[in-house]
């Protein structure tokens, strides 16, 4: 079997109802390797979706402390800055 029809039946299982067993079965596939080829095809979708850069959003807590910006980043990690220059920069990085 090929790598397209590998990634054909692993496709055709996920909008399936099915378990893998069951899918297997059906199509008279071997179990354990289908398990292999929707490990490692899981696995390449995943790294190669993953974007390189992620939006970020930008706020300024000018209100509560003076010349201070944090960077939220999606996965909760923060960037404080806490210079007036810096922070003056982060917007034309924005746009590279």
């Amino acid at each position: 079997m090929n790598q397209q029809q590998r990634q054909t039946h692993v496709r055709a299982y996920e909008r399936s109802s099915q378990s893998k067993r069951a899918y297997t079965r059906k199509h008279n596939l071997n179990y354990s390797q289908f398990l292999y080829w929707h490990q490692k095809l899981t696995e390449q979708t995943a790294v190669s979706d993953t974007p390189d850069f992620v939006p970020v959003d930008i706020k300024s807590s000018t209100a509560t402390m003076r010349n201070r910006g944090i960077l939220e980043f999606p996965n909760g990690i923060k960037l404080v800055i806490n210079s007036l220059v810096l922070l003056a920069q982060i917007p034309g990085l924005m746009d590279l």
